[in-house]
């Protein structure tokens, strides 16, 4: 039955590399047998990754948008939604790798009728095999989710929705520079839709290089962070607490870490401090 719909997978990619070829691989090898089509956006790429494609054969269609009026993944997967033809709508990012039944099995649940947006779980041992995180490591499947948020966190390298929803939401708040795909999934629940999770299907996530890139990924998701407690004071997200966050830098600076984690870390809990300050729910 699942197989008879429409669907789009929209890709955001900003100078991708390599690592776009290897995510779209891997979505035109699904296992899925029904019509799919793959956005591209190429949001200001400038190293050619996107350019290629125009003349590549994947077996299936890949259609490139052109996305270079705003910068992120909030506005590229906007822009893609606005060209996409499908009734459903899949997300994912260009450094990831789907697992091959990933377009299946979220198609499925949603097609199932009882939830308008489903997200999955990440998986980090596939794609880094020789950067494992020390403290920091992806969560299992079957706790992925923590029960202590008032409805499901979306992640935006793998999450789907009804394109009429996703449409009447407005889409996602581009205003975000990270977390953007939290809060369009806490604004959809509350606006009355149903937000479901899929801890069976997978995405291998790709951590970032070094210290510099796990820090200035920290510092944007922290920020957001704050932002987020405020919008959403219902949530469950714990409280802007400075004194802990200091404990946090504290602990980070001694800790068995690689180096990316550290930076992600560490740019977290000073990004929900500068987040905090802004947002004014910064407490000792």
């Amino acid at each position: 039955m699942s197989e008879s719909i429409a669907v789009s997978i929209v890709v955001p990619a900003h100078n991708a590399g390599e690592l776009l070829a290897v995510q779209l691989t891997a979505l035109l090898q699904q296992d899925y047998d029904g019509l799919f089509e793959v956005v591209v956006v190429d949001n200001n790429s400038t190293d050619g990754s996107v350019d290629h494609l125009e003349n590549s054969d994947y077996g299936r269609p890949v259609r490139i948008v052109r996305a270079h009026d705003g910068v992120g993944p909030a506005y590229a997967r906007n822009r893609g939604a606005d060209a996409a033809h499908g009734e459903l709508l899949l997300f994912c990012d260009a450094d990831d790798r789907v697992h091959p039944d990933w377009v299946r099995k979220m198609v499925d649940f949603l097609h199932d009728g009882k939830y308008d947006i489903v997200t999955s779980a990440v998986e980090g041992r596939t794609l880094n095999p020789s950067g494992h995180r020390k403290i920091a490591e992806i969560a299992s499947p079957e706790k992925f989710q923590s029960p202590k948020f008032f409805a499901p966190i979306v992640v935006g390298c793998s999450f789907g929705c009804t394109a009429a929803a996703y449409r009447a939401l407005g889409g996602i708040d581009e205003t975000y520079r990270a977390n953007e795909e939290v809060e369009f999934g806490w604004r959809a629940v509350r606006s009355g839709y149903r937000v479901g999770y899929l801890p069976e299907a997978l995405v291998a996530y790709r951590y970032r290089v070094g210290f510099r890139a796990g820090f200035r990924q920290g510092m944007s998701r922290g920020t957001s962070f704050a932002r987020l407690a405020d919008a959403f004071t219902e949530s469950g997200l714990p409280a802007q607490s400075a004194t802990r966050l200091c404990g946090e830098l504290l602990g980070l600076a001694v800790a068995r870490a690689t180096s990316e984690e550290r930076g992600l870390l560490m740019g977290i809990a000073l990004g929900r401090m500068r987040g905090g300050i802004t947002h004014r729910n910064l407490r000792l």
